[in-house]
């Protein structure tokens, strides 16, 4: 659907939202060849990490626990945070092992497939999860368009952060996400390290019977902005995956980077 004032497409607002849609929409059938892609980016990316990360973050999880179960074994504590408390719900039902809980586990089979595990019996792919359910210690319900998005005191604090199709999917307006994108990486530690997935130049995508906003960027858009909020541009990395399947939810690409922030000199 598009605006015919403007030609941009009609977007739903987040009171709209359902995150029973998001999951059963993306989620609840097989793990989709772009979310293959972006797991076995952020596994390479954490993998080749020189120590395990002390204090990470999933900013805009959203009801997801994939991104994670990733994460588990690289980081010693993790902390979840999205806008819609909705979400947060899903995800601690998740984390405490509630009847209600959506199955994550062909997700766990893959990730750990990727990782090169062989065996992969039901009680491996537990075993997987419940070191999740220790390693997550706090979720938060947080707005990336506040200055500090989870308060002064989380300024430069994580060693990890990771933020997968949320800060494209806040506003169409792109000069919001450079802000969002501000807020948020200013929470990353100097020498820290940040993977972010987005929709490439994608307007609107579809949740359920609705579409959400995007804000239709493209990898110049990324890598200058990171070079911007201070990450070294050597580190930098920014690459597109077609995923030509995904043209019915409203984009044919995912975008995948990663980048770290320069550390302070004395």
């Amino acid at each position: 659907m598009v605006d015919s004032s403007n030609g941009a497409p009609l977007v739903a607002d987040y009171a709209e939202w359902q995150a029973r849609d998001y999951y059963k929409t993306y989620y609840s059938e097989v793990v989709l060849p772009d979310e293959q892609a972006v797991l076995r980016y952020q596994l390479q990316v954490m993998a080749a990490a020189p120590a395990r990360f002390g204090r990470a973050l999933e900013y805009g999880c959203g009801p997801t626990l994939h991104r994670a179960i990733a994460a588990t074994p690289y980081a010693f504590r993790l902390d979840m945070a999205d806008w819609l408390a909705d979400n947060l719900v899903h995800v601690r039902d998740w984390l405490t092992a509630a009847p209600e809980n959506e199955d994550w586990s062909r997700f766990t089979r893959f990730i750990m497939a990727a990782e090169g595990h062989k065996r992969l019996e039901a009680a491996r792919l537990r075993q997987r999860e419940q070191k999740t359910r220790k390693v997550v210690r706090g979720l938060y319900v947080s707005d990336a368009r506040w200055r500090h998005p989870l308060g002064r005191d989380r300024e430069g604090f994580y060693d990890l952060l990771v933020s997968g199709f949320c800060l494209d999917a806040i506003s169409s307006d792109k000069r919001v996400w450079r802000r969002c994108m501000r807020n948020v990486l200013s929470m990353v530690a100097p020498g820290g390290t940040v993977i972010v997935h987005f929709l490439h130049e994608c307007r609107a995508y579809k949740v359920g019977a609705r579409m959400f906003p995007g804000s239709n960027l493209s990898v110049d858009d990324v890598t200058g902005t990171f070079e911007d909020l201070g990450f070294a541009r050597d580190t930098v990395d920014a690459q597109v995956i077609p995923c030509p399947d995904s043209a019915q939810y409203g984009y044919a690409g995912i975008l995948t980077a990663s980048a770290r922030r320069a550390r302070l000199v004395d």
